[in-house]
């Protein structure tokens, strides 16, 4: 089964953050998000602001395997993802 997960991660500092980037910059900013950046998780029925580790390493292997679509703004990054769940 797969669930949808949203996800806001904000890029760079809250007061200093760019409104856009490339792909190629958003991408390798992906690969090297840390668990503090992301503000929140969402699915249909649950929601996190204090990512699991589990969860969190699910979200690094999806995007490394390019499995998201992403929007930006305002240096916030809205991720989507369907994550495999047991």
């Amino acid at each position: 089964m797969k669930l949808l997960f949203r996800i806001e991660a904000i890029i760079g500092d809250r007061h200093d953050s760019p409104d856009s980037l490339d792909e190629d910059e958003i991408h390798q900013w992906l690969l090297n998000l840390q668990k503090q950046d992301i503000l929140k998780v969402e699915t249909e029925t649950e929601y996190w602001e204090d990512v699991p580790v589990e969860l969190f390493e699910l979200i690094k292997n999806n995007i490394k395997d390019g499995n998201f679509e992403h929007t930006m703004a305002k240096g916030h990054l809205w991720l989507k993802m369907d994550i495999p769940v047991e």
